[in-house]
């Protein structure tokens, strides 16, 4: 299968994916009611380039699938930051385990 990294959806999700990454690292930069405009205006301009007008069926779609994703993304942080977790605790208890 060849993935196609020109296509509009896919430099879309690169898109979003580009920024979620960078919402994640400045989250702690601004306050949520800025972030949560940042998230807005980006999910706009995303609907906007895929073709959906303001206020349209085909908009609202596209404004909920972005929440959808963001929410997704932030999921799959978490999970992971969990799972970073776990593994350092577990190296941790083998170390002290040799240790010992």
């Amino acid at each position: 299968m060849t993935l196609n990294f020109h296509s509009p959806t896919r430099r879309a999700g690169m898109t979003f994916g580009g920024a979620v990454a960078l919402g994640i690292l400045l989250s702690g930069c601004v306050s949520p009611e800025q972030q949560r405009q940042v998230n807005l205006t980006q999910d706009q301009n995303v609907c906007a380039d895929m073709g959906a007008r303001y206020g349209s069926p085909a908009h609202t779609r596209c404004m909920m699938q972005q929440q959808q994703r963001r929410d997704d993304e932030y999921t799959r942080f978490v999970q992971q930051a969990h799972l970073n977790s776990e593994i350092a605790r577990n190296a941790q208890e083998m170390r002290d385990r040799q240790a010992d």
